[in-house]
């Protein structure tokens, strides 16, 4: 039987894939949620859109963290079976220890920062009564993401970066992604998954791979160890590591 399912935050990146993919409707930012209050229940809403606009000229009454939270309770109000909510790694505080799904967040900081948000719409998600599942996934390669330090090295071998050569990432493809959403659907699949790869790449191993000779600055990004073991046991796909995974981005890429 085919799922009625709503996704949001479809106008590019991992929310564009899963349209494609899984969706049957769509909520872009031009929507009011509230239009959507009075629908026949969606099997599945599946929560991509992320709202992190600075327009000075116009400026929010509400800061990042707070504005998202609203969305994400409108979003909640609109009549479906299952919330799917796209998190993602940066919710973890640093660590040399492994990121688990138990492990603790801390409080949200008031830095307006990617983190702060997604650790606000986790816990408004979390303190609601809806049946819900949590995915926090690391940096995502598919047809439709937002360019990334890897997309930039692809497109333009030679291009400058900000960050230090020593920063590590971890990938995972948009197709894994929405697998794993089907199978979670299919099975009834509810909580928290981190989606990973299982080993992580440097930034100067990720540029040879990709055959470029970027400029990189001084920032340094490090993802740390996650630990996929439970999204890998209900999906075999997340045992490929990091390399494989952008050997087969590139060759969708292609």
């Amino acid at each position: 039987m085919t799922k009625r399912v709503l996704v949001t935050g479809t106008d590019s990146g991992l929310g564009s894939t899963l349209l494609e993919t899984l969706g049957s409707e769509s909520l872009t930012r031009g929507i009011d949620p509230s239009e959507r209050w009075d629908d026949s229940p969606y099997d599945a809403i599946i929560h991509c859109a992320i709202d992190l606009t600075d327009d000075r000229s116009n400026p929010s009454p509400f800061d990042p963290a707070s504005r998202n939270v609203a969305l994400l309770q409108n979003v909640l109000r609109i009549p479906h079976r299952m919330f799917i909510h796209i998190s993602s790694v940066d919710v973890y505080p640093e660590s040399d220890s492994p990121k688990r799904e138990d492990t603790a967040l801390g409080t949200i900081p008031k830095d307006n920062s990617y983190r702060s948000v997604k650790l606000a719409c986790e816990a408004a998600l979390t303190a609601s009564d809806r049946p819900h599942l949590i995915l926090r996934p690391t940096a995502l390669l598919g047809p439709t993401a937002r360019p990334n330090s890897l997309i930039r090295m692809i497109r333009d071998p030679g291009c400058q970066l900000t960050l230090n050569p020593a920063s590590t990432f971890n990938y995972v493809l948009h197709r894994q992604v929405g697998d794993f959403i089907q199978t979670a659907l299919r099975d009834g699949f509810s909580g928290v998954y981190n989606l990973a790869a299982s080993g992580n790449l440097r930034l100067d191993e990720v540029a040879e791979i990709v055959g470029a000779i970027p400029g990189y600055g001084g920032f340094m990004y490090c993802v740390g160890e996650i630990d996929n073991a439970k999204a890998k046991a209900l999906h075999p796909s997340f045992a490929m590591n990091s390399a494989q995974v952008v050997t087969a981005f590139m060759k969708e890429f292609a």
